[in-house]
């Protein structure tokens, strides 16, 4: 027969049980690194077009004169961007805004955001040489399923500029405001 014991277990190290733990965490910490995606989303510009419009407002006969007010003319440089953009999360992505920075060459920025559907619309009707530049417009509507992506065309408008500022610019970045992530950016080829 065994004898029987009733005093205290003998003690053992915890340092096996704290070893087990800590390799079991170490474990954990490297699969959600390794499995959870690094980026939101991937942004290219596979395509830029540019309009420039030159629009001359001439004084109306018979209308309201200004006095040292003649003709005037107006430069709007439009710049239509197709912009791809995948999805690298395991969740859907929203586009709320899409905006660009136009940086002189000297150093003078310009901010613009592209306009919703309705000013889009209006932007098409008073310009019509734009409507088959815009094939797909990404709005605040467009939505990109998880692991999935989306091509289409934002307008970004520049008053004052033509397309000459515009082939000797330093610099413009788009930038894609996600809703309830980070915003992305890229820079217009």
């Amino acid at each position: 027969m065994s004898d029987l014991n009733l005093g205290p277990a003998p003690e053992r190290s915890p340092l096996k049980a704290i070893l087990i733990a800590l390799a079991i965490l170490v474990v954990i910490a490297v699969a959600v690194f390794y499995l959870n995606p690094r980026k939101t989303a991937e942004l290219s510009v596979p395509k830029v077009q540019v309009y420039a419009a030159h629009t001359t407002f001439n004084a109306e006969s018979g209308g309201v004169h200004v006095i040292g007010q003649g003709a005037h003319t107006e430069d709007d440089l439009y710049v239509v961007g197709t912009v791809h953009i995948e999805n690298k999360l395991r969740l859907p992505i929203f586009i709320d805004t899409v905006t660009s920075t136009y940086t002189t060459s000297d150093n003078e920025t310009l901010d613009t955001t592209a306009p919703g559907a309705a000013d889009l619309a209006r932007i098409e009707e008073s310009f019509p040489a734009l409507t088959p530049m815009m094939s797909h417009p990404l709005d605040g509507q467009t939505q990109i399923a998880p692991g999935g992506s989306v091509e289409g065309t934002v307008l970004l408008h520049f008053p004052g500029l033509t397309e000459k500022d515009w082939k000797a610019r330093k610099s413009a970045i788009l930038t894609v405001h996600l809703a309830h992530q980070a915003p992305q950016t890229i820079t217009i080829p």
